[in-house]
């Protein structure tokens, strides 16, 4: 994840020659002023629930929130996923869903 601050945008990306998973879980950690973090929808071809657009999640003081998206609604001609937040203290941490083999 890069990002000076959350509302510059979390670019989440995938480790060099991979890519993303179908499925990724994120936990959003709110201060003690709350947020809302931004989802951006996607624009990749072919993102077939990027018509969905964007998702809001909205964040009470100190709250702590697990999100599963797809990634087909949310990820970037570049392969990656934006997340922005209205807050600089919010905390962003990504994880992938493996899949079986």
């Amino acid at each position: 994840l890069v990002a000076t601050t959350p509302s510059d945008g979390w670019v989440v990306s995938p480790e060099s020659g991979g890519s993303l998973g179908e499925q990724l879980i994120f936990r959003l950690i709110a201060d003690g002023s709350g947020d809302t973090v931004t989802f951006t929808g996607g624009d990749r071809y072919p993102a077939q629930r990027a018509d969905l657009g964007d998702l809001d999640v909205t964040l009470a003081a100190s709250d702590v929130v697990y999100v599963s998206v797809e990634t087909s609604r949310f990820l970037q001609n570049d392969g990656t996923i934006i997340v922005t937040a209205t807050d600089s203290g919010t905390v962003l941490l990504a994880m992938a869903i493996p899949k079986d083999g």
